[in-house]
C-alpha cells in the first residue's frame, strides 16, 4: 500500500508541473466560455450585495432571464465553492484541486476492484491528467470537469455501501450524489446516473443471480439518491420549472440542435492520432462545427484497456458494454438508431445537445478498463524472473510523456503548432472589462433603455459586465420565444422590433445607414476582440420601458410578419396572444420604478387601456398586481407583457418570486447539517473513547 500522503503529494506535484503558468505566475485562462461567466458573475455579485438576496434575474442579455432557472450563477450554490472560496482558492485553484480530488477519487476504487497500488496510482493519475478534463479547465468547462470529478467517487460510494450497509455509508453516498449535483452540470451529472444507475442493475442482477440480494442495501442506495437529489433541489427544481419555456424544451426543429456536435465515427482515429483532423481550434479539420481538442486518452492506456479481454471478467464486460453504449450514443446523428431511441423514450436526454459530450462516460470506462489490463499482464504475461513494477514504471513514464505533451500543446500551444493560446495575464484579462469611452457613454445615460450591440460584439461580454441592458448576449438556454424573435427578424435588426425591445442605442463596428437611425458619436472601445471604434447610432422616435397602444391585434401564425413590417408601428399597436383584436384608451404613464425583482408603474387612464412593459414575458415568476389585487398577464408582441386596466389612476407592479427555490435552499441546508452530524458525531464518539 502506498504512503495516502506520497501519493497526494505526486498528484499536486503533477498538477503543478502542468499548470505552472496560471499557479505560479500572474496569468489565468481567457477564453469566451471563461469570460461570459466571469462577466455575469461580477455583476450579479454586485447586485447580491446590493438587494441582500440572491438575484434571481439578469437583466442584462436577451432583454432579460431567469438566473437559478436557466442555470446561470449557480457556482456558489456549491457547497465546496463556498469553503474553498472562503479560504481564499481562486476559481482555477477550486477547479485543480476537483482534478485532484477525482484522481483520489479513481485510486480508491481500483484499490476497491482489488488492483495493485502502484498501478492503480498510474492510472488514476494519467486519469486526471487525461486531455478531455484538460481542456475542460483551460475552454472555461470547469463546472463540467468538476461535475465529472464525482464519478470515481460515487461508484467507490455504492460498492461501500454495499460492503458496510450503514448509515454512515448512507450518508457519505448522499453527500457525494448531493454535491455532484449541486455543481451544476445537469448533462454530464445525466451521462453519470445513466452510468450509476446501470451500474447499480449490474450489481443487483449479479447478486439476484447468486440468490443473495441484500435489500437493505437496496433502500439505502434508493434513499441516498433521494437525498442527493433534495441537496441540490434549489437548483433542479426551478430549472424544471423553466424548461417548458426554454430553446431546451424540446419540440420537432430541436432534433437538429440536440445532434449538433455528434462525433463522426471517423473521428475515432483520434484516439490513435490526436493530430488526424487538426488537434484542434483553428487547425481543425474534422465533421463538428469546432472543437478544442481531440479525443485522446493516452496510445498505451488505450491498448491495456484493450487487452483487459484477453481474461474478460463481469466487470470489465460492464465496463466494456459501457465503453460501447457511450460510443454509440456520442456517435448521435451518425447512429441514429441507438441515439433516437434514448432521445425518444429517455426522460430529460432530449433536453441535451452535444451528443460527443458523453465521451467523458466512454472515456472513463477506457481508464478503468486499462486498470484491469496492465494488472492481467503483469499477473500472467510478465517472465517470472522480471519484476512487475518495472514493467509498470515504464508504462507510467511513457504514458505520461505522451499524454504530457498533448495537454502542453492544450494548455501553452508552441508558436510552430498553430495552435491560440488561452493563457493570458490577469493585466490582459483586467484591461478587457476597463471602462472606457462606450461605457462611459452608455452610463451617462440614466434612463432605462437597452442597446443593440452589432455583429460580432453581439455576445460580447464586457457589456453585462457593467450592467449594459441588452437584447443581445450568450446563453445556451434562451427563452424559446425570444429565440423565435431572433429567428424570424434577421436576429433582431428589425426597426419595429428594435423599438418595442426598448432599444435606444445601436452599437457598431461598421457603418449603418438607415432612415430610423441617427449617428451620436464615434467612441473607442476596448473588449476581447481587442480596441476598435464603434459607432453609436441613436433610434429615431425610441420607444420607453413602457407604453399604452391604441388597439391591439389577436396573434395568429403570421406574428412575425406584422412585428416585423414596415407599417407595424408597436407605439400604436400590440399583437396579443389569446386577446380578441380591439380598440382601447391610450392612457398616461406617471412614473416608472425599475429594480432587478420588482418593477412599479402609476399610471392614469380615461379609459379601458392596454398597457405594454418592454419586459421578457414570464407569468411563471413575475406576478401582476395592478392597485395590490393579483390580475393576469398578456403576451403582447411575442416576448413582452401586457395588462388590460380600468379609468382611473393604478398603480402596476411586476414581482419576480421563486418561492419554490428560497424552501428548497433552506431544506438542502438542513440536510446538509444532518448529514454533518451523522458523519461527524460517531467519529468525535470513536476519538473520546480511544482517548478515555
Amino acid at each position: 500500500m502506498m504512503n495516502k500522503y506520497l501519493l497526494v503529494f505526486f498528484y499536486f506535484l503533477a498538477v503543478a508541473l502542468l499548470f505552472y503558468p496560471v499557479i505560479f505566475q500572474d496569468n489565468t485562462f481567457g477564453s469566451g466560455d471563461t469570460l461570459n461567466p466571469y462577466a455575469i458573475n461580477h455583476i450579479l455579485d454586485i447586485y447580491k450585495n446590493k438587494i441582500g438576496e440572491w438575484p434571481l434575474w439578469q437583466p442584462w442579455i436577451f432583454s432579460g432571464m431567469p438566473t437559478i432557472e436557466a442555470f446561470t450563477y449557480i457556482n456558489q450554490l456549491y457547497i465546496p465553492t463556498r469553503i474553498l472560496i472562503g479560504i481564499g482558492f481562486s476559481d482555477i485553484g477550486i477547479q485543480l484541486i476537483h482534478l485532484i480530488f477525482s484522481a483520489i477519487g479513481m485510486y480508491l476504487l481500483f484499490r476497491q476492484f482489488k488492483i495493485d497500488s502502484l498501478i492503480s496510482f498510474s492510472i488514476s493519475l494519467l486519469w486526471m491528467l487525461n486531455p478531455y478534463l484538460i481542456t475542460m479547465i483551460v475552454f472555461g468547462h470547469g463546472s463540467q470537469m468538476m461535475t465529472a470529478a464525482y464519478i470515481p467517487w460515487i461508484i467507490y460510494a455504492i460498492n461501500n455501501l454495499y460492503k458496510n450497509t450503514s448509515l454512515r455509508s448512507l450518508a457519505i453516498l448522499s453527500l457525494l450524489i448531493g454535491l455532484q449535483l449541486q455543481r451544476g452540470h445537469i448533462q454530464i451529472a445525466y451521462y453519470s446516473w445513466m452510468l450509476f444507475g446501470a451500474y447499480f442493475l449490474f450489481y443487483n442482477c449479479y447478486y439476484i443471480k447468486n440468490k443473495s440480494l441484500n435489500y437493505k442495501y437496496v433502500i439505502y442506495f434508493l434513499i441516498a439518491c433521494i437525498v442527493g437529489f433534495l441537496l441540490s433541489s434549489h437548483i433542479y427544481y426551478p430549472s424544471l420549472e423553466y424548461l417548458p419555456e426554454s430553446i431546451r424544451s424540446g419540440g420537432i426543429a430541436h432534433y437538429d440542435y440536440a445532434t449538433n456536435w455528434s462525433l463522426h465515427p471517423k473521428e475515432l482515429l483520434t484516439y490513435i492520432f490526436p493530430y488526424y483532423y487538426g488537434f484542434g481550434g483553428e487547425n481543425y479539420t474534422g465533421f463538428m462545427p469546432f472543437t478544442d481538442y481531440p479525443n485522446y486518452v493516452g496510445f498505451f492506456v488505450l491498448l491495456f484497456a484493450l487487452l483487459s479481454f484477453l481474461k474478460p471478467n463481469n466487470h470489465k464486460l460492464f465496463f466494456g458494454s459501457i465503453l460501447i453504449l457511450s460510443l454509440f450514443l456520442s456517435f448521435g446523428k451518425y447512429f441514429s438508431f441507438v441515439f433516437d431511441l434514448f432521445y425518444n423514450f429517455f426522460p430529460f436526454f432530449d433536453k441535451f445537445r452535444v451528443p460527443s459530450m458523453i465521451l467523458i462516460i466512454t472515456n472513463f470506462s477506457i481508464y478503468v478498463l486499462a486498470a484491469f489490463g496492465i494488472s492481467e499482464i503483469t499477473r500472467r504475461l510478465i517472465p517470472k524472473n522480471f519484476n512487475p513494477k518495472i514493467f509498470i514504471y515504464i508504462f507510467m513514464f511513457i504514458s505520461l510523456v505522451d499524454i504530457y505533451r498533448i495537454d502542453r500543446n492544450i494548455i501553452s500551444p508552441t508558436k510552430d503548432s498553430n495552435q491560440k493560446s488561452q493563457i493570458i495575464s490577469n493585466e490582459k484579462l483586467n484591461s478587457f472589462f476597463e471602462e472606457d469611452e462606450v461605457i462611459d457613454f452608455l452610463k451617462n445615460d440614466s434612463s432605462l433603455y437597452r442597446i443593440y450591440p452589432v455583429g460580432r460584439i453581439f455576445q460580447d461580454p464586457k457589456l453585462k459586465f457593467y450592467g449594459i441592458h441588452s437584447v443581445g448576449g450568450y446563453h445556451p438556454a434562451k427563452f424559446r420565444h425570444y429565440n423565435n424573435l431572433l429567428n424570424n427578424s434577421n436576429n433582431l435588426l428589425s426597426f419595429p422590433v428594435l423599438r418595442f425591445l426598448n432599444v435606444k442605442y445601436l452599437l457598431s463596428p461598421f457603418e449603418l445607414s438607415h432612415d430610423m437611425i441617427e449617428l451620436v458619436d464615434t467612441k473607442l472601445y476596448k473588449s476581447v476582440m481587442g480596441k476598435m471604434d464603434l459607432k453609436i447610432y441613436m433610434i429615431k422616435n425610441n420607444l420607453d420601458r413602457a407604453w399604452f397602444v391604441k388597439r391591439t391585434i389577436e396573434q395568429d401564425d403570421r406574428i412575425y410578419d406584422y412585428l416585423t413590417s414596415d407599417s407595424f408601428y408597436p407605439e400604436d399597436v400590440a399583437v396579443v396572444k389569446g386577446l380578441e383584436s380591439q380598440k382601447f384608451v391610450k392612457g398616461t404613464i406617471l412614473n416608472i420604478e425599475w429594480d432587478i425583482h420588482e418593477i412599479t408603474i402609476d399610471v392614469e387612464t380615461t379609459g379601458r387601456s392596454f398597457l405594454v412593459l418592454s419586459e421578457i414575458y414570464y407569468p411563471q415568476k413575475w406576478k401582476l398586481t395592478i392597485d395590490g389585487e393579483l390580475s393576469d398577464t398578456f403576451q403582447a408582441n411575442g416576448v413582452l407583457r401586457g395588462a388590460i386596466l380600468d379609468s382611473g389612476r393604478h398603480t402596476v407592479k411586476f414581482k419576480y418570486e421563486s418561492k419554490s427555490f428560497q424552501y428548497l435552499k433552506f431544506l438542502s441546508n438542513s440536510i446538509i447539517i444532518v448529514i454533518f452530524f451523522l458523519l461527524v458525531i460517531p467519529l468525535a464518539m470513536r476519538l473520546l473513547k480511544d482517548n478515555s
